[in-house]
């Protein structure tokens, strides 16, 4: 089966990337034939191709409109507009003419917010699937061009097909009653046969991108909160990228204000997280609205403690393990003294005290989002896909 795969980016370490990367590697076990389109050429490029994976590099942009958050994104608010229009439309045409004869099953984009797949689908007559990992809006402050219902009519249009990470972001897409739409969670490892050791270790962990949707300022306020209780604190390591300058420059004036410098290691991206998640204390995850949560339930995998926001697809994978095993996998909050609460609690905790949840923890995910899962679920929908859509022509 030939496929192709429209991607939002061309860097290795993102989530989504990370993710696909995962799931590709299964499916051409299972006989894909897959073709990786890019908007550029970077590290995910090079790795795909050390893989075997034919690529291919457009130029192409998201399909929402252009950030309004400075004097000068709102001057070049109306001409960034339309030079993404004219991007995207260049990239189907070349897309459309590289594509036409050559026996594609069906094209995937791994995002909700590319839309050059869906058209080039369109115009070749064969089905398309939205990877949707993003609220868009909630956790990115990206909206839909021209308007989020277009996408959503995209989303119902014949032969469109919709894979949603969660169930709370199909809800928010509207896709929950819909027979075109499965919820597929990401494949985060391979399925282990034997249940990792547990130790915790000195310093506390932030993974993610250094951003406002990211929470790193709510875990600052509940660190200040912790230590005006007088409360020794361990080292709070963040690993992540900077995507937006503002936001890094309010997180350092949050460090200088409370006094936290000596605590806070800003260490940037990073590729051995899984080293850095074994070593830690715990994880915390402070996402605002979190689609998924990669790190999360990588954590859990590494047999590292976790304190989560109880928001969105966060609280979604809590009440998995809820569900699964009766009990809690993970500490929770919902507001920066809750969060202070649980940061004492587990600074003054010993391995003994989260031997069991972190082992719940595991199991849960271990069944749950493991590749294999992933990648056996995915590739049964395109089967089902196929078969549907052979039906609608007889």
């Amino acid at each position: 089966m030939k496929v192709v795969y429209v991607l939002s980016s061309y860097k290795a370490l993102g989530g989504a990337s990370k993710a696909f990367k995962s799931m590709l590697s299964g499916l051409m076990q299972l006989g894909i034939e897959p073709l990786v389109v890019l908007p550029g050429h970077g590290e995910l490029t090079e790795e795909l191709e050390q893989m075997g994976v034919q690529t291919l590099s457009l130029n192409y942009r998201f399909a929402t409109y252009p950030e309004w958050n400075t004097l000068r994104n709102k001057i070049l608010f109306i001409p960034r507009l339309l030079f993404w229009q004219c991007l995207n439309m260049i990239a189907c045409r070349k897309l459309l003419h590289l594509l036409r004869g050559k026996g594609i099953a069906l094209i995937h984009t791994n995002v909700g917010v590319v839309d050059v797949g869906f058209h080039v689908a369109r115009q070749l007559g064969i089905p398309h699937i939205y990877h949707i990992r993003e609220y868009a809006d909630l956790d990115f402050n990206l909206h839909y061009f021209p308007t989020k219902r277009c996408f959503h009519h995209q989303l119902s249009a014949p032969a469109s097909y919709s894979i949603c990470i969660t169930k709370d972001i199909q809800n928010h897409h509207g896709q929950a009653t819909s027979f075109s739409s499965r919820v597929i969670y990401d494949g985060i490892q391979s399925a282990k046969e034997v249940c990792p050791p547990f130790k915790m270790g000195e310093s506390l962990l932030f993974a993610g991108r250094i951003e406002h949707t990211k929470g790193l300022d709510i875990l600052l306020k509940a660190y200040a909160k912790c230590m005006e209780r007088d409360i020794i604190m361990p080292s709070l390591l963040v690993a992540g990228r900077l995507t937006t300058g503002r936001y890094l420059d309010n997180i350092l004036e949050l460090i200088r204000q409370h006094h936290l410098s000596s605590l806070v290691k800003i260490l940037g991206e990073r590729s051995d997280i899984e080293i850095l998640m074994r070593k830690a204390r715990a994880l915390v995850v402070p996402s605002r609205h979190e689609g998924f949560g990669l790190c999360m339930p990588e954590a859990m995998f590494n047999r590292c403690l976790v304190i989560a926001h109880d928001t969105a697809g966060t609280h979604e994978q809590l009440e998995n393990g809820v569900c699964e095993t009766g009990l809690d996998i993970a500490l929770r909050f919902n507001t920066i003294d809750q969060l202070a609460d649980c940061l004492i609690q587990v600074c003054n905790a010993s391995s003994h005290d989260y031997d069991e949840m972190t082992k719940r923890a595991f199991n849960v995910v271990n069944q749950l989002y493991s590749i294999e899962a992933h990648v056996s679920r995915v590739f049964q929908f395109y089967q089902d896909i196929l078969k549907a859509e052979r039906r609608n022509r007889e």
